[in-house]
């Protein structure tokens, strides 16, 4: 799709701004004239920003393809400053703490045409998703807090620990020792030696359908009767 970046008051094409697909990852700079083009589809996300302005996003819309340039308005980021007096930097250890002890304001985006976000309270990010580029970015404050907080690491774990119960309980649940001896017939010593031949991991059975589970099992089932006859 082609598209053009302009000023919201002035009109004016903005030069130099970043689009980025969030749903493909491909990314794009609009020229001298503030136009661009950027693979997309229907339904793909595009995030626009560029330096004074405010970081916005749009659901790319079916019309858009058949236009010959869809325009895009960002409107000026405009920061009122208190005054500041300039000091010697702090020590990295109580910089570091600084950063903990921040509770900044929520300076994500919000995309046009999709209702904001209801965020559930005390929601713990993980890892993979408070390195994400695009949260860096949008949140850089919650980024730091996050990577140096104790206190979210502690979080973390013990979101880890009720995960692990949880797949546990679901693996108890799903794949049950009598619940292998009623399809394969086995019993004693000898299911219990092939439920160790199947080497299902607690993952694998938490996240596959239990006729998957099945169809592999028994596809098993014949190899561990050979082995068994054999040994």
């Amino acid at each position: 799709m082609y598209g053009v970046v302009k000023d919201s008051v002035t009109k004016e094409e903005i030069i130099g701004s970043h689009i980025r697909n969030l749903t493909s990852g491909k990314l794009a700079i609009s020229d001298e004239y503030g136009k661009f083009r950027i693979p997309a589809q229907q339904g793909d996300t595009l995030m626009i920003s560029n330096v004074g302005y405010q970081i916005l996003g749009w659901v790319t819309e079916e019309t858009w393809f058949s236009q010959e340039i869809v325009e895009f308005h960002l409107p000026v980021d405009t920061v009122y400053l208190e005054e500041v007096v300039i000091g010697e930097m702090p020590e990295y250890s109580r910089f570091k703490q600084m950063i903990v002890d921040a509770d900044a304001d929520d300076t994500s985006f919000w995309y046009y045409g999709v209702d904001q976000p209801n965020m559930q309270e005390n929601t713990v990010l993980e890892k993979k998703q408070y390195t994400n580029p695009v949260y860096i970015v949008t949140h850089p404050i919650g980024f730091l807090h996050n990577a140096l907080s104790k206190k979210e690491k502690e979080k973390r774990k013990m979101q880890q620990i009720r995960k692990n119960q949880h797949v546990t309980s679901k693996v108890r649940q799903k794949f049950t020792r009598e619940w292998v001896s009623e399809m394969t017939k086995l019993q004693g010593d000898q299911l219990t030696d092939f439920i160790a031949f199947c080497k299902f991991t607690p993952k694998y059975i938490a996240e596959t359908e239990l006729y998957m589970i099945h169809e592999r099992m028994m596809a098993l089932l014949d190899d561990f009767m050979v082995q068994q006859s054999e040994g």
